[in-house]
């Protein structure tokens, strides 16, 4: 069940393999710095969202850690970037 929740929540989002996992993160980064106000709140959003997705996978799915965390740090890794860039600025 959650294999196809999952399939067809990522079937949604435009791209293939990994790309996927970046485009979701962005994602969640954009939605959640609508709604926080601090510099690194929606960097610690889609921390927090990425951490229970890859461990939902990790759980459910049985994929091997090394992906889990492959895909982990596409999730995250851009979102990163951004919040320092940002940080850097003021």
């Amino acid at each position: 069940m959650y294999a196809n929740i999952r399939s067809l929540f990522l079937n949604v989002i435009p791209g293939a393999c990994f790309s996927d996992f970046i485009y979701l993160g962005m994602l969640v980064f954009i939605i959640s710095g609508f709604i926080s106000s601090k510099k690194w709140g929606p960097f610690f959003i889609t921390l927090i969202f990425s951490l229970i997705f890859k461990g939902l996978d990790l759980l459910f799915l049985r994929q091997a850690s090394a992906m889990v965390i492959e895909q982990f740090l596409h999730m995250i890794i851009l979102p990163l970037i951004i919040t320092v860039l940002y940080s850097k600025r003021n």
